[in-house]
């Protein structure tokens, strides 16, 4: 075992919950991703490129937990029809009209409400266990706070 693998205490609690915050993550991606494409009316074309760069930064998260839980000696995540299984929530599904652009912007202030909560109680468990880990973690909570004033920002413009 590697000294950096050693000095996590809870390596294993840690590896479980890179890979729900990975599921939750290419959950989100793909989501957002399909938002932007899906998105249409009056305010598609903000409402869309709100969610292109949504998913970017959530591609980013899914490259940084893939690094960290290979880095433990973890598994990834490997099958993608596991991905809502092990998602610390559930997958949204988007509204079938696609100007329901508030439906759209709700439900994913929603989803980012639950990854903050989910990050910060993972923040907690990490302070004092594996630092690398927390930087990581406070990285992706600070884009998913950014993620939620944006997104509540463009519901109180519609």
């Amino acid at each position: 075992m590697l000294r950096a693998q050693e000095i996590v205490k809870n390596r294993k609690e840690v590896i479980a919950d890179l890979n729900r915050a990975l599921a939750a993550e290419l959950a989100d991606a793909y989501r957002y991703r399909f938002l932007a494409q899906w998105a249409a009316g009056l305010q598609a074309e903000l409402v869309a490129k709100l969610f292109a760069e949504m998913s970017e930064h959530e591609w980013g998260h899914v490259g940084k937990f893939l690094k960290r839980i290979i880095q433990l000696g973890g598994r990834p995540l490997e099958r993608l029809s596991e991905v809502e299984k092990f998602s610390f929530a559930p997958y949204k599904l988007p509204p079938k009209d696609p100007t329901n652009l508030r439906a759209m912007l709700e439900d994913s202030l929603k989803g980012e409400q639950a990854a903050i909560d989910f990050y910060a109680g993972m923040l907690r468990k990490l302070l004092e266990t594996d630092p690398v880990t927390y930087d990581i973690i406070r990285e992706a909570l600070a884009d998913e706070v950014e993620d939620e004033h944006r997104l509540a920002t463009m519901l109180e413009k519609m």
